[in-house]
Formats: structure tokens, sequence, C-alpha cells
């Protein structure tokens, strides 16, 4: 966790993931798997081969793992007080 809380959301990260929050089902805005599946349909959509793998890269969105990892730094970092 420690790793985690070192590492910074870059902006177009933190709005991809805002973005999801918003696209996803209502009542599901919390559930994480639902935005990390909502996050891999955005970026699918927007970016294709190598740019695709170059901007997940870019913004540590590689793995499912890492995915979850930022939508739980976005959750503590900006939801937890709303």
């Amino acid at each position: 966790m420690e790793v985690m809380e070192q590492e910074k959301l870059t902006r177009g990260t933190k709005k991809l993931i805002q973005t999801a929050i918003d696209e996803v089902k209502p009542g599901y805005e919390n559930n994480r798997y639902e935005i990390c599946a909502k996050i891999a349909e955005i970026v699918e959509e927007r970016y294709e081969g190598f740019n695709l793998d170059y901007q997940l890269k870019r913004m540590g969105l590689e793995t499912t793992k890492s995915i979850l990892e930022k939508i739980d730094m976005y959750f503590y970092k900006y939801v937890k007080n709303s």
C-alpha cells in the first residue's frame, strides 16, 4: 500500500476514472469492477493498436490489477470526503 500512496494519478487518468464512474449503470458508481470494465471499454474505443498500448503504459493502466489500484487511489483521494 505504501507504493500506491507515493504514486500520483495523472490528470488524464483522473478524468478517465471520473468518466467511467459517470457512465456506469446507476447504483454501480462505487463498484470498482464495474468501473474497471467501463475504463477498459472507453480506452478500447478511444485508442487502437500501438497507440492503445502506449496510452495504457503512459497512464499506468496496463493490467486489471493496475486499473483497480488507480481506482482505489482515486476513491481514497477524491471520494472519501464527499
